[in-house]
């Protein structure tokens, strides 16, 4: 039994490795994989791509279309994709996903920011038109009062 890390549509889960073969994994897991999805299975540094073929219990049966490299995934060291916390417990070193609602606001954000540049630019090459329009007909009062 191999610890290891499984990815679906859903997120990220815990997995065993119950058994390997050359085209495939037998795995036991919680995730909420359904027989014709793919799903990622990650052992430290090795990931293996592979369509659930069946599923009972929490016992899933994948297949994958690429060799499964199996020295590999029995040697690999599941601490490789793990960093220890002060506390002892692991976390996964790879990214967490963003949050749909914080990609919203980061998008507002960039939204807001644009609009105030580009109201900015317009402003100031409004007051830049207007100084020119207006620079003409005030130069000549000024001459004109110069000369009373």
């Amino acid at each position: 039994m191999l610890p290891a890390r499984m990815r679906t549509k859903a997120g990220w889960s815990d997995a065993c490795i119950l058994n390997i073969s050359s085209r495939g994994l037998l795995i036991y897991s919680n995730g909420t994989a359904q027989p014709g999805s793919f799903v990622e299975v990650r052992r430290g540094g090795q990931l293996v791509i592979a369509r659930v073929v069946w599923r009972k219990n929490q016992r899933i049966g994948l297949h994958s279309p690429d060799p499964v490299h199996v020295e590999d995934i029995i040697g690999a060291d599941n601490a490789a994709a793990t960093i220890p916390t002060a506390e002892g417990v692991s976390i996964e070193r790879r990214r967490i996903p963003r949050d749909p609602e914080t990609s919203r606001h980061h998008g507002r954000a960039v939204e807001f920011v644009a609009m105030v540049l580009i109201g900015g630019a317009l402003a100031f090459a409004a007051m830049a038109s207007m100084e020119e329009t207006l620079a003409k007909p005030i130069s000549g009062v000024e001459q004109a009062m110069r000369k009373h």
